[in-house]
């Protein structure tokens, strides 16, 4: 009987979005698992804790010994412990390497794995597309050192294929979050009322807008303001914002002068999932005028739809999960007139969130951003089986 392939994963750190996916790929009976990282230094980043019940029959497949040391500034970083790892007597079948080509020990590692033939693999995003020449050109060059690329969405494969990357050696890994716990409050959460999720909005029978994340200036948020401003001229809707930031009381004095009362809520930071679904699921359509990421798989989780602006070279590979018109809507960047037609036309042909509308959002969840696709991915990686995606 054929033994099951060795995984070496080599992380910087365990960010927490990552735990769901890290847990399916440690208890996979496919393959071994072994995950490495560094511990956060106040990144500002929530990381997974490995000291938690779940993790005891993992101990020794986990390590959290990296070092992650920046050289001569904030850019550059040496992963101290990655080499050794590469120089390791008994060989793995695959390495897995954070691709990203300011960490240089990257550079030194993907070479040792080469010459000692240990297949290596980048996880990454890839190329952008808003690149320099220069900058694309180091990232093509570095990413050539390994033997395949582990990518957040179809778009980045692209743009790699044509920059002479070899398309059966890059694998769409997508994105995931608690899909396991998302899924299991689908049921639960059909059966509550608006009157008990939104207590502070005067009418619950009216569209209700949603946005989760920091309240920062690069998420545009004035404009999400203004813009609902400008609806609410014409039709009744709410406006709900969770989360809590820089731009928070300026956003708040915004809100008061030019929404009605009763309208509007600034919910504040809220990090019980319970509660999130609950906010989430019983919203007609999420907006974030900037950039979107993670926020996309979270709010299409629970099925509600999602907007956010179509320029993918400056949104994050999440945004790639909006399928226009299906399970939520695209506008132009920076295009207000564009964000208010979208809405618009939007809340006007789905004045109720409807079933159909809530499958439409979980189809993309359940087919690819969940940890049992990218388990399958990282199988097909290691097993050296073509791309699924």
């Amino acid at each position: 009987m054929k033994s099951k392939p060795t995984i070496h994963f080599i992380n910087n750190i365990a960010p927490h979005y990552m735990e769901p996916m890290i847990f399916q790929l440690l208890k996979s009976e496919e393959f071994n698992l072994y995950f490495s990282c560094g511990e956060n230094q106040n990144l500002g980043i929530k990381t997974v804790d490995f000291n938690t019940k779940k993790y005891e029959s993992f101990k020794n497949k986990i390590d959290v010994e990296i070092r992650n040391v920046w050289v001569k500034s904030k850019y550059l970083v040496w992963q101290k412990g990655v080499i050794y790892k590469c120089l390791s007597k008994k060989k793995p079948d695959l390495i897995i390497l954070l691709g990203e080509f300011l960490i240089i020990s990257n550079w030194i590692s993907a070479i040792l794995c080469r010459l000692r033939g240990i297949p290596v693999a980048f996880r990454g995003h890839g190329l952008y597309g808003n690149e320099g020449s220069i900058k694309r050109i180091i990232r093509v060059l570095f990413y050539k050192l390994a033997n395949a690329q582990l990518v957040y969405e179809r778009r980045s494969k692209g743009l790699l294929v044509k920059n002479g990357i070899n398309p059966n050696s890059i694998h769409v890994l997508f994105n995931s979050l608690t899909y396991d716990y998302h899924k299991s409050q689908r049921e639960k959460l059909k059966n509550l009322s608006k009157e008990e999720v939104f207590p502070f909005f005067t009418s619950t029978k009216i569209p209700t807008l949603v946005f989760t994340g920091r309240l920062t200036k690069i998420k545009r948020l004035d404009t999400l303001l203004t813009t609902v401003q400008r609806l609410q001229e014409e039709i009744e809707l709410n406006l709900l914002i969770i989360g809590d930031g820089t731009q928070r009381k300026n956003l708040e004095s915004i809100a008061k002068s030019i929404l009605k009362d009763g309208t509007y809520h600034f919910y504040g930071s809220c990090y019980d999932e319970h509660i999130m679904g609950r906010l989430l699921s019983k919203s007609d359509l999420c907006v974030s005028p900037g950039n979107v990421g993670l926020t996309a798989i979270h709010s299409l989780s629970y099925g509600t739809p999602v907007c956010t602006h179509m320029n993918y070279a400056n949104q994050m590979p999440e945004a790639e999960a909006i399928e226009d018109g299906i399970n939520g809507c695209l506008f132009e960047e920076n295009n207000l007139d564009d964000l208010y037609y979208k809405i618009n036309s939007w809340l006007t042909k789905h004045p109720i969130k409807t079933d159909e509308i809530v499958i439409n959002c979980y189809k993309i969840i359940d087919e690819y951003y969940n940890p049992y696709f990218q388990e399958k991915v990282f199988l097909n990686l290691a097993q050296k089986k073509a791309p699924i995606v």
